[in-house]
């Protein structure tokens, strides 16, 4: 009994020792109505109607948008999130351009370290020559950590050049991944041994 206890306590350090890190973001498909949570600017809503099309959440009953302001000036909501090496965020954007080409506004998903640097842009949308007043689909986004660490997932919508014709950048449902598969695999080891301990016993 007591071999038994010490695999299956080995097998439990194990997975906290190589697991997930993450905290999690909080609201992060903004389903308390509002933006706990997230920082910046932006309004939880539970429809926009874009140029020809009505965009609805892609997970629960809202998602955040994000109006573009002044000529040039990033508007942006973000939160910061620990992750594991390993853990994977990810989320829908899309992109409601309100504008011509020649006016190339855009939305955009970044994800920064602590001291405010990019390390990824795994979301970018901008209007596009012949999709004028153009309503570009929800998109699926992804990033995974390298190491663990605290990270910054910032939203943000673009106005270029003037500030009028705004458009919209909207955001929903983003995830953190559940514990890596590396400490899954060693929990698995830990719990057949601890099958065949009782086995063994049982001879």
């Amino acid at each position: 009994m007591k071999n038994t206890k010490s695999i299956l306590m080995a097998a439990m350090l194990a997975t906290v020792a190589t697991g997930s890190a993450q905290a999690g973001l909080i609201n992060s498909g903004f389903e308390t109505g509002d933006m706990t949570g997230w920082a910046g600017s932006g309004v939880v809503v539970s429809s926009h109607l874009g140029n020809s099309s009505t965009y609805s959440p892609m997970e629960g009953n809202y998602f955040l948008q994000i109006l573009a302001g002044g000529a040039n000036v990033w508007q942006t909501a973000t939160q910061t999130v620990m992750l594991g090496a390993g853990d994977t965020l990810e989320g829908w954007a899309a992109f409601d351009w309100q504008d011509y080409y020649g006016y190339v506004d855009g939305a955009r998903v970044r994800i920064l370290d602590v001291t405010g640097a990019e390390l990824a842009v795994p979301y970018y949308k901008q209007g596009a020559s012949g999709e004028n007043y153009a309503d570009y689909p929800w998109t699926a986004w992804s990033w995974t950590a390298a190491s663990a660490s605290t990270y910054i997932v910032e939203y943000g919508s673009r106005n270029t050049s003037d500030a009028a014709n705004s458009g919209y950048g909207l955001f929903d449902a983003a995830q953190a991944t559940v514990p890596e598969p590396a400490s899954l695999a060693l929990l698995g080891i830990g719990l057949a041994g601890l099958g065949a301990m009782r086995r063994k016993q049982r001879a």
